[in-house]
């Protein structure tokens, strides 16, 4: 057996000999990005930063990382090492440093400064919206105000014993280990929002990219799927059409039944309509038509070429992570039968589960075929309120509507809506400006200055909006805050044309 599953003083822990003499240990918690809220958004981040602060050691040897469902911290060394470092962090969760919260909040800005937009984290607002597994596409507004009473509250929720699983690498674990936090319980990954009303879907997005998420279930079906339609890509679009110089996919568990797929490409923009149309006839081609049966032994034999060169130490994380995602563990014998049950129907099967779930990110202006819908660009109703009219009318006819319920814009017939009650997060700066973050993905700005008699707008918005939802933001130059853009005399003879 490549992998043993135990106990270590009551918590599930998963271990394994390793290739080298190395020895190491994660502590796995079941808690991430998607299960905060967007106005504090960055709070397991900082829990995870103070823990590491707080158990120190080797930087190369300890880390920690925070994902969508789940806190990872880890480290190598001896068995002291490894039950020390144990030690230190349910020691450090249960007693944060927060002496060095404010250097804390600086190390995670300097972070968040040097990380790059992911290529789908348009695509997962679009399926999500801003809660949930939307989530980790924005800011992290909550560093820099969470207070250590909140963080302490946050920290004995989620990092208790119940909430996690162990691996060990290297052989079982050291004899007599502890694990001292709270008993807490095993709380399961959250149930998915929702932003779109229906898929396949599109939507357009400036850049050289096309890409597609779908929602599949967990299987070793969609990972076969993953590999064939990245060799698809690759032969298609870079190999015969020399259309594209990166085609890929991946396969991402999302929580314990589901996962993204994911398929992405790029080309020059005088491309864009042709990638689009080639990208889309693969993923097509694969649910309409059965693939040969050679094409799929091919694949399905470097699947499983790849799983027997697998660590040992990397299948026991894996069992450990279902476990706590509340999946059965796979033993190899299982993985094994998987793979023999893959053939040309199953995967045909999978395929069309891709292409009914997808979400397609469009750079040029062609839209897909009529199998696609468009994502809505505008909300579904409007609020009733006070109207006002942009300081630049009649030259621009935007109206803005404020009332009990929320805020509506208008820059046409259709408006954008931010409902107070599902309002996630809400910037705020000093001089009144405000930006509001709907929970399905739609987002607007209200500047008082551009709007007629939009001096009490901020009261307003400030009112309407929950006080915990409400994110103050440091002070803008003077240059940055919008002004009328129309001179009186361009105005008075708009309206006489009007």
């Amino acid at each position: 057996m490549v992998w043993q599953r135990a106990e270590v003083d009551g918590v599930p822990a998963y271990w394994a000999e390793s290739d080298d003499d190395r020895r190491r240990v994660f502590l796995a918690f079941r808690v991430g990005v998607a299960d905060e809220q967007l106005a504090w958004r960055g709070i397991t981040h900082l829990v995870e930063h103070l823990a590491m602060h707080a158990v120190g050691g080797p930087v190369h040897d300890s880390n920690g990382q925070v994902d969508a469902v789940t806190t990872v911290f880890t480290t190598q060394g001896d068995d002291a090492e490894i039950a020390g470092f144990t030690t230190g962090v349910c020691r450090a969760l249960r007693a944060l440093p927060f002496d060095r919260l404010e250097l804390e909040n600086q190390v995670l800005r300097a972070e968040a400064d040097t990380r790059g937009t992911a290529l789908t984290s348009p695509i997962m607002i679009w399926r999500y919206g801003a809660a949930t597994y939307g989530l980790p596409s924005y800011a992290e507004f909550g560093v820099g105000r969470c207070t250590p009473d909140r963080i302490a509250e946050w920290a004995g929720r989620w990092f208790t014993r119940r909430n996690l699983v162990l691996v060990f690498a290297g052989g079982p674990p050291p004899a007599g280990l502890r694990i001292d936090l709270p008993e807490g319980e095993r709380i399961p990954a959250p149930e998915p929002s929702s932003a779109l009303p229906g898929t396949p879907a599109y939507f357009r997005q400036a850049g050289g990219a096309v890409a597609m998420t779908s929602l599949v279930r967990r299987s070793t079906a969609a990972q076969v799927y993953s590999l064939l339609l990245r060799d698809r890509l690759h032969r298609s679009l870079r190999q015969e059409a020399g259309l594209s110089y990166t085609p890929g996919t991946s396969y991402s568990p999302r929580d314990g039944q589901y996962a993204h797929l994911i398929a992405y490409t790029d080309g020059l923009p005088k491309n864009h309509d042709r990638l689009l149309s080639a990208f889309l006839r693969e993923i097509e081609l694969l649910a309409d038509h059965l693939v040969k049966p050679t094409e799929l032994a091919e694949v399905v034999a470097r699947v499983r070429a790849a799983r027997r060169r697998a660590s040992a130490t990397s299948r026991a994380y894996g069992n450990a992570l279902r476990d706590l995602l509340g999946a059965e563990p796979q033993t190899d014998a299982y993985l094994e039968n998987a793979l023999d049950a893959v053939d040309t129907e199953v995967i045909q099967r999978t395929a069309g589960e891709v292409l009914d779930s997808a979400i397609v990110m469009v750079p040029g202006s062609r839209a897909p075929s009529a199998r696609y819908r468009a994502a809505p660009k505008f909300s579904n109703d409007g609020v009733d309120g006070q109207m006002l009219r942009s300081t630049d009318a009649p030259v621009d006819s935007s109206r803005l509507i404020v009332g009990a319920e929320g805020v509506s814009l208008y820059r046409g017939p259709q408006p954008i809506t931010v409902r107070f009650r599902e309002c996630e997060a809400m910037l705020a700066w000093p001089d009144g400006a405000r930006k509001l973050f709907g929970r399905d993905g739609f987002a607007l700005t209200v500047e008082p200055r551009i709007w007629t008699r939009g001096a009490s707008l901020t009261a307003q918005l400030d009112a309407g909006v929950p006080a915990d939802r409400i994110v103050p933001m440091p002070r803008r130059p003077a240059e940055m805050i919008p002004v009328a853009k129309t001179r009186r005399y361009e105005r008075i003879r708009a309206r006489f044309k009007h």
